[in-house]
């Protein structure tokens, strides 16, 4: 049997286990809620980290790094990037990824086959990491320009409040 095969037919112990390592980061009364992800409105957050992290599960197998694989790993990093997360809970749930496939493999004994590939899955989810820290890095980058411009706009009205700030008229002398 084949990695690819594999990871379909146990797509849902490891998605499950995978979806764990997701929620893990977060606090233990909350990760029951993010859990039951079945309403958009009611979770959006939960809602939006399992349906995109089953994506990003179905997209893994494919060759290369596809742009709805990049799209996935945008969305969840975009909302990780605005929770209170250090880089590295941020973006663990992506390395489980590979313990989570090597004890699955290790369970079912599927063949060599699988474990011979299970490198070239094991580089391609360093990959899929590697451009994960890309996007969350942006996204940090956006939030912390968007604060130091709103800083900058406050401390330009309370100046313009308090009467310190005063245009400068053009004079053009003749020297």
């Amino acid at each position: 049997m084949s990695l690819e095969q594999f990871l379909i037919e146990q797509k849902g112990s490891i998605l499950g286990r995978w979806l764990d390592a997701l929620f893990d980061v977060y606090p233990e009364g909350s990760h029951g809620f993010l859990r039951k992800a079945k309403e958009r409105f009611s979770n959006p957050v939960g809602y939006t980290l399992t349906k995109e992290l089953e994506v990003l599960y179905t997209e893994i197998p494919k060759e290369g790094i596809s742009e709805k694989a990049l799209t996935c790993l945008n969305n969840i990093l975009r909302i990780r990037a605005v929770q209170d997360l250090k880089p590295s809970e941020a973006l663990s749930f992506i390395f489980d990824l590979k313990t989570i496939v090597r004890d699955e493999l290790r369970k079912k004994k599927p063949g060599n086959g699988a474990q011979l590939e299970l490198v070239g899955l094991e580089k391609k989810i360093d990959e899929i990491g590697l451009e994960a820290f890309d996007i969350y890095s942006n996204c940090k980058k956006k939030i912390y320009d968007l604060r130091v411009n709103e800083i900058k706009r406050q401390v330009s009205r309370l100046m313009e409040r308090a009467n310190l700030v005063c245009e400068i008229p053009d004079v053009s002398e003749d020297l």
